[in-house]
């Protein structure tokens, strides 16, 4: 590490010893951490979990059933959360969530996602997740709720990977029409497909990856300063990643997730108190909601975040309050009368 961290030289005395220590520092901080991944992936994999998120989270169920039976919990899995339909205001995001960087990647152009065209994509709004636990926060006061729910609209209102994939680039088409540029003219022309993962192999990202890492090797061997394309080979290689990253979700798993639970306790809400409350996956219009809701607020609020631009300032939230004094201001002009 002290080699790698003083470079080709590895010369301590040109180097600050303060500078130095830093950098060795961070180096194996940044060490620990992926090999402390490493391992967990291999553990995850072994026992049959795509990842340490899901590997975890299936800890937290086990220990839960083990050692909280006799105590008032209900277990709550929510699928894929994105964007908010309504509330606080349509379209609300924060920081990078689950379909961002995939969204993201169909808006370059790549437009070749290895997937299964058939699966579906278990995506629910933000704020339908909210109304589904508050539900089942009341049961479980009332000590009417059962062990277990599931979030989801894959049950009741599926949106397959072929769809959200046309649905993106429809969005995404939507918005290159409104700029100006050669670039977004051709974006707007290029089709986004699902693909076999032979397909993607033999034509996208790992075949354009070989192509520019033999450039950059050729050079190397010409003892050129630096690749030519040495950034195109990382950006190549972060795609590479991420996309390895998404696979299990986007084209191995078939899964199907029940809501009836949720379900239930949304049928037995009085009538004044559904248009609050009810948890109704089934009218989410995913043509509406993919193309006017959730990529332009992805646009919004993660793609900046992605980019390392800053985001744009949201105004402040009206919660109704009015211009009612707060208790706070009415008990201290109470103790100043005094």
């Amino acid at each position: 590490m002290r080699r790698q961290a003083l470079g080709r030289g590895a010369d301590e005395t040109r180097v600050a010893a303060g500078e130095l220590d830093g950098v060795l520092k961070r180096n194996r901080s940044r060490w620990v951490k992926n090999k402390l991944v490493r391992v967990g992936m291999r553990r995850a994999q072994y026992l049959g979990w795509p990842n340490t998120y899901t590997f975890t989270k299936s800890l937290g169920e086990s220990i839960l059933s083990q050692r909280g039976r006799d105590l008032p919990i209900a277990i709550v899995r929510p699928s894929i959360v994105e964007s908010s339909q309504y509330t606080p205001f349509s379209g609300w995001n924060e920081g990078i969530n689950t379909s961002g960087p995939l969204s993201y990647l169909l808006g370059t152009n790549f437009r070749q996602l290895p997937s299964n065209a058939k699966k579906c994509l278990d995506v629910i709004p933000v704020d339908m997740v909210c109304r589904g636990m508050t539900l089942i926060a009341a049961a479980l006061i009332e000590r009417n709720n059962a062990r277990m729910y599931q979030l989801a609209t894959s049950g009741i209102n599926p949106c397959d990977m072929g769809r959200c994939i046309e649905l993106t680039g429809l969005a995404h088409r939507k918005h290159y029409r409104t700029q100006q540029g050669i670039e977004h003219w051709l974006k707007v022309k290029f089709e986004t497909i699902p693909v076999s993962k032979q397909r993607y192999e033999r034509l996208s990202i790992p075949m354009q990856k070989a192509f520019v890492s033999g450039i950059n090797r050729a050079a190397g061997k010409l003892r050129m300063k630096k690749p030519p394309l040495a950034k195109a080979e990382r950006d190549l290689t972060r795609a590479e990643k991420l996309i390895e990253l998404y696979e299990p979700f986007i084209l191995h798993n078939e899964h199907v997730f029940e809501c009836e639970n949720a379900r239930l306790l949304s049928a037995a809400l009085p009538e004044d108190e559904r248009s609050a409350f009810a948890f109704e996956p089934e009218v989410i219009d995913w043509w509406d909601y993919w193309i006017n809701v959730h990529v332009p607020a992805l646009r919004r609020w993660c793609y900046p975040l992605m980019e390392g631009r800053p985001l744009e300032s949201r105004p402040p939230r009206d919660l109704g309050w009015g211009s009612e004094p707060s208790a706070a201001a009415a008990v201290a002009h109470s103790g100043e009368n005094r």
